[in-house]
């Protein structure tokens, strides 16, 4: 995973942590783990309905499986690097 998708997968995480909601957000990533790969086809599906707004970046990363597995890991710990 490189180091711009880490990025935005961390400023997701962190608003997330400003909202308040990382424990519910994990608990349903954590449900919703087994279709990763249908969860990336939805963000891509989701990308000509998101052109030119905030969430077009997280889209465009969450796109890959394994950004969700990175996601998942982010959540789960406790301090943020």
């Amino acid at each position: 995973m490189d180091d711009h998708t880490r990025q935005v997968l961390q400023q997701l995480v962190s608003g997330v942590d400003r909202a308040g909601m990382r424990a519910p957000i994990g608990l349903i990533l954590d449900m919703l783990s087994p279709i990763d790969v249908l969860s990336s086809q939805l963000a891509r599906f989701s990308l000509p309905f998101l052109g030119g707004t905030r969430a077009e970046t997280y889209a465009l990363v969450l796109g890959e499986p394994d950004a969700w597995r990175e996601l998942r890991r982010l959540l789960d710990t406790r301090s943020q690097p």
